[in-house]
Formats: structure tokens, sequence, C-alpha cells
């Protein structure tokens, strides 16, 4: 009878540790994005995709479904109510469970973007962009899975496999589904909307829901004085339009264009034209990045 006090009493310090684990990694950074620390939180609190979208031009490709992220808040406050019903002697499994599968998952989606950025030239390896608590998150997710109260092995092995599955699966499908995806030349369309950059970043600041509505999806040419440039190693030109509102325009110009955007300077008084993808607020940049995709220099 003692030894079983004893076992149920150190599996239940065990999961108090891997709780606090599992929640002060969630906080810290998982990967490293030429200089742009990424932590898991970044997920739902927007910063993920802003980041990856302002600084290599590859942003969320369904950015209606944002609010989906919110979800990964849950990883904390569920740990912290299994930590609870542990501490009461309760059964913790189902939270436990919901925050490892969650967990789980997300680590597998930061690693696939990653890749997916690899491929566009960012980055060297990805074991060096990778960050050690991306790794102790994991092990804490699955620690916290089989250490909770209540449920048996089989069904704890089931919710640590079918957040990775889940999510690889999805991936997958997004990948292939953008990856047959045709459109027509952006050359080639009239634009629905012809705007100063200065007038468009202005009218999403007035009303960035009204401004997301009126703009997504469609076609919009945009003149104005150019920022910055950036060439990156994939043969790509981002060029950004800025103002002092904190809000910015985000252009990732075609590879195929390279050899006519390559010349674009600082400075320049251009024209240029693309499919809006709405905006996406950082709040550890503290800016609005108002995204582009399919974007070319306009005739």
């Amino acid at each position: 009878m003692n030894k079983t006090n004893t076992k149920t009493g150190n599996k239940g310090i065990l999961h108090v540790l891997f709780g606090i684990l599992l929640i002060v990694t969630f906080f810290l950074p998982w990967v490293s994005w030429e200089g742009s620390a990424i932590s898991g939180y970044s997920m739902p609190l927007g910063d993920f995709f802003a980041t990856s979208g302002s600084k290599f031009g590859l942003d969320n490709p369904f950015p209606q479904f944002n609010f989906t992220f919110l979800i990964f808040w849950l990883i904390p406050v569920l740990s912290i109510a299994s930590i609870l019903f542990s501490l009461q002697k309760k059964k913790s499994f189902l939270f436990a469970a919901i925050a490892g599968a969650l967990s789980l998952s997300l680590v597998v989606v930061f690693i696939l973007f990653t890749k997916t950025l690899l491929t566009l030239g960012v980055g060297k390896g990805l074991v060096s962009m990778l960050k050690p608590w991306i790794y102790l998150h994991a092990i804490a997710a699955i620690g916290f899975v089989f250490t909770a109260t209540g449920g048996n092995t089989v069904k704890k092995l089931v919710w640590v496999i079918i957040g990775p599955v889940f999510a690889f699966a999805g991936f997958m499908f997004i990948e292939n589904y953008l990856a047959k995806e045709t459109y027509k030349d952006t050359a080639d369309v009239k634009a629905d909307y012809s705007v100063s950059a200065t007038d468009l970043i202005r009218e999403f600041a007035a009303n960035d829901t009204s401004a997301n509505n009126k703009y997504r999806e469609k076609i919009i040419a945009v003149n104005g004085i150019v920022s910055q440039v950036e060439i990156k190693l994939d043969s790509t030109v981002n060029v950004k339009f800025v103002d002092t509102t904190k809000h910015f325009i985000n252009f990732p110009l075609e590879k195929s264009d390279f050899e006519k955007t390559k010349s674009i300077k600082a400075g320049d008084n251009i024209s240029l034209k693309g499919s809006c993808s709405g905006s996406d607020y950082s709040m550890i940049l503290d800016s609005t990045s108002i995204n582009f995709k399919r974007a070319t220099l306009n005739k």
C-alpha cells in the first residue's frame, strides 16, 4: 500500500513538473528565422505569420481563419487546470491530453513551416534554426500526458500520436492544395483597385476590418515610393512601402520577374500589382503588415 502511494505521489510530482515545463517553454523561443525569434505563443498571438509574411513573403494562405489559432492558448490554460486537479488528487487526464495533443501538433507545424522557409533560402539548416526549447516542449507534452491521473496507457498513446498526425496531414494537404492551385498571370489581370501606397496604408490604419473586407483576395495596383528592398537567396525581391503609422505594405515579387525587379531600389517611384492577402498585426514588432501575393511590376 505504501509503495503504491509512493508511486502515485511520485507520478503526481512528475506531472506537476512536466506541466510547469510545458507552460514555461510555450513562452520561450522555438525557432530563429534569420534573427527573428519565434516562440510557441507567437502562433495564437499572431506574430508567427506576421513575421514570416513581412520578412520572407510567406503569409498564411487562409488569413480568414486566423482566429482558429487562438485554440493554442488552451495549452497553458489546460496545463494549469491539470496541475491543479492533480494536486487535489482528481483525474487530470482529459486536460493533460488536450494540452499535450495541441502542444505536439504545434511543434510539428513549427518544424514543417521552418523547413518550407529553408527551401526559400531562409537560414542555413533546420537543426540550427530550431531552439532547444521546442524539443523540451515536446518532451514535456509527452511526459505530461503519460503522468496524468486517469486514462490507460493506450488512450494516452493515442492522444500523443493524434496531434502530430493531424498537424502533419493538414500541413501536407494545404501544401498540395496550394501547389495545384492555378491563377492567371497577375500582369495580365485587370486591377480591381488602383491606389497609392500612402492611401492604402491610411485606409487600413483607419479601419482594419473594413479594409480587409474590401481588399482581401482582390487584385490591387499600388503606386508609391519604395521604402525598402530585399533580394532573397532564391532570387525573389521583397519590396516594402512604409509610413509613420506602424503600418507597411509588403510585396514579395515573383521569382520569374527577377530580371525586371532586381534593379528596384529604395526611393524609386513604382507601381506594383498583386493579390492582397490582408493585414497581420505583430504585437512583438508593434506593427501591421499589409501583405500581397502573386505580385509583379505593373505595366
